[in-house]
């Protein structure tokens, strides 16, 4: 069998928090979707959407809050210079998001920082020049 398309989707406590948060840091909404409950983003040049869905039945059947409060996983979105990272740190600050990994540059060589959205999705924001 042959996967036509991937995309993820999430659990959140408000959609349209979320919409105003990934509204603010410059993604794409994906589609014209006006479905109640529903936050939706193009992310990257191939255009991966992750789908936000607000907390209540239709998702609950399927992502259930994890008992240990951790994060099951983290994308990683890649920038292009030491700019970029430090431009996306401040908007997400900007945003309300929350940095749990200053901006730095780690062991081995690679420049960024990591985030949680109002909801403790996590992702980090990667420049992989490994420039010291």
């Amino acid at each position: 069998m042959q996967t036509k398309k991937i995309w993820a989707n999430f659990r959140v406590k408000d959609a349209e928090h979320t919409r105003a948060f990934y509204t603010q840091l410059g993604f794409t909404p994906f589609g014209a979707t006006h479905y109640p409950g529903l936050a939706s983003f193009c992310f990257g040049e191939d255009d991966f959407v992750i789908h936000f869905f607000e907390q209540g039945p239709q998702i609950d059947t399927y992502i259930t809050p994890g008992a240990s409060g951790g994060s099951e996983i983290i994308f990683s979105l890649a920038a292009e210079t030491e700019a970029e990272v430090n431009e996306w740190a401040e908007r997400v600050r900007n945003a309300g998001g929350t940095l749990f990994r200053e901006v730095h540059r780690d062991e081995n060589g690679y420049y960024g920082f990591a985030f949680a959205d109002p909801d403790g999705h996590r992702f980090n924001v990667i420049l992989m020049d490994k420039n010291m």
